[in-house]
């Protein structure tokens, strides 16, 4: 009796023959012999209607005993390929040039060789800045030398735009006003020293004498026609007991011969009875001194005021609005400073803000 383990080979066998025999399946052999264990494929081609107690399709395993019907050995057939997708390929990224910024930062702009690595709203920021640039400097509407509020220009002299106080100005326009009568030489160079003025015998006279010898020529040529006759001189001899005064060649004023004799002397003494000078002919009067606003500014003043007027002039920059030239920034702004020369107004914080990014820059650059 055949072994139990052939019974199911049997039973399919036995079945396959009854299916061939009324048609309703063919056996599909492999057209090369199959390996051991090979497969053989049934398709069923069962009539219309028919009942069968079995699938339209089996897959029957090839091991059948000897009774039953030996399949055809064939190799097996050749899979067809299956359709894969092939992985996506990971392709190296490349590395980022040096010198652009590393990822999150962006140049900062601030000009366009600006190459600081900041964060995208510091990057803003800076273009809002530049474009308010204009509208946050000072308005000089005198010009680079406008003062600030509170300050005036000096006018010690013609161009002195240095900024004063009102009440220094004033003093500076007094000052000039009284120049001359501080000097030594008030009346300039022929200035006689003290005790003396001018003889003034004619227009021009500036011979230094006394008082009393003024008064005396200012008589004598009051009554110079009553002392002239005509003789062996002319129209203008003198009459008797007066003579030519001859204080300059042609003066016939006549005079005794006392006065003709002292108007000698004071001619011989005019020189040394003119007031000394020993700074020419600006020299000041005691008790004043050269303002000196500037070089050549020789208005006799005070001593105290020409100590205002050398203070006033070393802070005449930081008096002017423009103080910083004209790109000085109103009140509440500071150049930024993001690069030299980087006079665009912003806030200190942002100023503040410009100086760290600059020393952060190396750390966010691609090396």
């Amino acid at each position: 009796m055949p072994s139990q383990k052939y019974f199911p080979h049997l039973i399919v066998g036995a079945l396959g023959l009854l299916l061939i025999a009324t048609g309703c399946i063919t056996i599909v052999a492999p057209p090369t012999p199959a390996a051991p264990g090979a497969t053989v494929v049934i398709v069923t081609s069962i009539p219309p209607g028919a009942t069968v107690g079995v699938p339209a399709t089996a897959i029957v395993p090839t091991a059948i005993p000897p009774t039953a019907i030996v399949p055809t050995t064939a190799a097996p057939a050749t899979a067809a390929p299956i359709a894969t997708t092939p992985p996506t390929a990971i392709l190296p990224t490349a590395r980022p040039a040096s010198g652009t910024c590393l990822p999150g930062f962006v140049w900062r702009e601030a000009s366009p060789t600006d190459r600081v690595c900041v964060p995208p709203a510091s990057r803003t920021q800076a273009a809002a800045d530049n474009a308010a640039a204009a509208s946050r400097r000072e308005v000089a509407a005198f010009g680079p030398d406008t003062c600030k509020t509170g300050f005036v220009w000096r006018e010690a002299y013609s161009g002195d735009v240095v900024c004063v106080t009102p009440a220094t100005r004033t003093q500076a326009a007094n000052d000039n006003a009284a120049a001359n009568s501080r000097k030594l030489l008030e009346y300039g160079p022929d200035t006689c020293a003290i005790g003396y003025v001018w003889r003034e015998a004619w227009s021009g006279d500036h011979v230094c004498v006394t008082p009393a010898t003024r008064t005396q020529v200012a008589n004598d040529n009051a009554v110079a026609a009553s002392r002239w006759t005509s003789g062996a001189y002319g129209a203008h001899t003198c009459v008797v007991g007066y003579v030519w005064r001859e204080a300059r060649a042609g003066d016939d004023v006549c005079v005794t011969g006392a006065q003709r004799t002292q108007a000698a002397n004071d001619n011989a003494a005019a020189a040394s009875r003119r007031m000394p000078a020993p700074y020419g002919p600006d020299t000041c009067k005691e008790g004043y001194v050269w303002r000196e606003a500037n070089a050549s500014d020789h208005v006799c003043v005070t001593g105290a005021v020409r100590s205002q007027t050398a203070a006033d002039n070393a802070a005449a920059a930081s008096r002017k609005l423009l103080q910083y030239g004209p790109d000085t920034c109103k009140e509440g702004f500071v150049w930024r400073e993001a690069f030299s020369g980087d006079h665009v107004c912003v806030t200190p914080a942002i100023r503040t803000q410009t100086q760290t990014e600059n020393s952060l820059a190396p750390s966010r650059t691609v090396p």
